[in-house]
């Protein structure tokens, strides 16, 4: 008869349901709130400006929808997405959102990177 142990089983069952719960979980929020927050920096810094509504209306939020962290930057302003791409009374497109999230894309990675990596590490 052949006999098999496996040890540490239970503790690395603990450990993958703590990594999945932390993927999902506070740490991740806060990751993907730092990102959101630099994304709504430069996009208040490079939106159009006449009254400022625009600019004040940007805001960021982060919320978990399951499995998945999602994190939002926009405008309830009705205006808001004819200025990002110029659809309206011959505007051109400032791209001011695309302009604010590719200008910060490397560090968001790295971001998101570096959370991922602590919580596989812990």
């Amino acid at each position: 008869m052949l006999g098999l142990e496996i040890r540490g089983l239970q503790a690395l069952q603990a450990k993958a349901a703590q990594m999945i719960e932390d993927l999902h979980g506070k740490p991740m929020l806060d990751g993907m709130r730092r990102a959101t927050l630099l994304v709504s920096k430069d996009a208040k810094i490079l939106s159009p400006v006449d009254t400022g509504l625009l600019r004040s209306s940007i805001t960021p939020e982060v919320r978990a929808e399951g499995f998945n962290v999602l994190g939002v930057v926009g405008s309830n302003v009705f205006y808001a997405p004819y200025q990002e791409t110029g659809t309206s009374r011959g505007l051109k497109g400032k791209h001011y959102m695309q302009g604010a999230f590719e200008k910060n894309l490397t560090e968001i990675k790295n971001l998101i990177g570096n959370v991922v990596g602590k919580i596989v590490d812990k």
